[in-house]
């Protein structure tokens, strides 16, 4: 990995490879993704939204870590994500050990009773809908003008 390239945790939405491939507006080389996990965090529901938030005092969160991001990706990400979330740094395990990656932490204090959000339930009840926005060519203009 060179110095330009972002390690980067998802534990969301963007664990969806067709919603990551359509943020990014390229495919992800399967040998760029990892499943891993965070210790000492739980996923929980953004208040009033339907995707998620990382927040500590769990036993662990699955996600999935992405690597060989440029700056170009690391731009859509972050217009994606937007003003809800800023991005920082967490240890994760992956099958070959722990790495230390970045990720999408909530911008603003989430309550530790928030209920806990499930991609697989997210999945099976927004999953093609959610697809088809990332995928679509407004999408795109927006995220790259947002990335400009």
């Amino acid at each position: 990995m060179n110095a330009t390239e972002l390690v980067l945790f998802v534990y969301g939405t963007l664990r969806d490879r067709e919603i990551l491939e359509g943020v990014l507006g390229r495919a992800v080389a399967q040998d760029d993704l990892a499943e891993a996990r965070a210790h000492g965090y739980r996923t929980v529901y953004y208040p009033q939204r339907l995707y998620p938030a990382l927040i500590g005092g769990g036993e662990w969160t699955r996600g999935r870590l992405i690597s060989g991001l440029g700056q170009t990706d690391i731009a859509r990400l972050d217009a994606f994500e937007g003003a809800e979330y800023r991005r920082g740094e967490i240890e994760v395990t992956t099958e070959d050990g722990t790495v230390v990656a970045q990720t999408y932490f909530p911008a603003g204090q989430i309550g530790p009773d928030s209920p806990r959000w499930s991609f697989e339930t997210c999945t099976r009840l927004h999953g093609p809908e959610t697809i088809g926005r990332y995928r679509s060519e407004d999408f795109h203009q927006h995220a790259k003008g947002r990335a400009q």
